[in-house]
């Protein structure tokens, strides 16, 4: 079974779309789709039925004035954005669609905050699951579901190659649009000073990737045969959503120079 994992990033996450399409060129389809956060919103459209360029299109009709409308804040102590109408926005596209009807098998990664759980959703209401695994903690506020309190599971979880093999996945594809660093662990030795000028916005986003690498680094470790794809989205913030073209054309310029390594790896999947 060929599973595709894709992994958060927010707006960077576009740049999925941009891979789909190099799947598609190539003639892959994966069995099993895992997302999370970001790649579990374009997960669910691909595992529903829709092509890379009807995701593109769909994307694409993202203008600044519509990321107003689907990203409107409010005064809350739960989040700054309830999440309502980016619901409404799905509905358009998704229905009443249910996870285990759909044209490929596709779970979501998601944290509950009170049982301190990681929970994988793979059945039931396609919507309400994208919903929960978007919730980003501090902005969207979690969603209540099935007695469960649940947040966006990329924070703890970013690149879920574990989970896919969990659901049956003997050769993974993951894909990664968050910046990736050399972590390493170093003694104390003296070094020039930087001079730049730290906020706390500054220090909290480089905390926040230096973790999320930690964590890939670990999926990364267990996986047993597969490939790793690793986008540079740097020129695309993570809000930026009204920026769907020029991630998805990164997605697909970047994906072209694992062509051959992709139909390596599809070719062993067939034999």
């Amino acid at each position: 079974m060929l599973g595709l994992v894709l992994g958060g990033g927010a707006a960077k996450g576009y740049a999925h779309i941009g891979v789909l399409k190099v799947l598609e060129e190539e003639g892959i389809k994966p069995d099993l789709i895992v997302g999370a956060s970001m790649g579990a919103l374009i997960g669910g459209f691909y595992a529903a039925g829709y092509t890379a360029q009807e995701l593109a299109d769909v994307a694409r009709a993202i203008d600044s004035s519509r990321k107003r409308w689907l990203f409107t804040w409010q005064l809350s102590k739960k989040g700054f954005v309830d999440g309502d109408n980016v619901v409404k926005y799905m509905e358009k596209y998704l229905d009443n669609k249910k996870m285990e009807k759909l044209p490929i098998k596709f779970a979501v990664v998601t944290s509950d905050i009170e049982q301190y759980n990681e929970v994988i959703i793979d059945k039931g209401d396609l919507i309400k699951a994208i919903r929960a695994a978007i919730s980003i903690p501090g902005i969207f506020t979690p969603v209540e579901y099935k007695g469960r309190i649940l947040i966006d599971g990329g924070f703890v979880n970013p690149l879920p190659i574990r989970v896919a093999q969990k659901l049956g996945a003997t050769k993974i594809i993951a894909v990664n649009v968050l910046r990736t660093i050399d972590y390493q662990s170093k003694p104390l030795t003296p070094r020039r000073p930087s001079r730049k000028d730290y906020t706390i916005r500054h220090v909290i986003t480089e905390t926040i990737e230096c973790i999320t690498q930690r964590l890939m680094d670990y999926e990364v470790m267990y996986m047993k045969e597969g490939l790793v794809i690793n986008l540079d989205t740097e020129e695309i913030g993570m809000s930026q959503f009204e920026k769907a073209k020029e991630a998805i054309f990164i997605g697909l310029k970047q994906a072209q120079k694992y062509r051959k390594a992709l139909a390596t790896l599809a070719g062993k999947q067939q034999t």
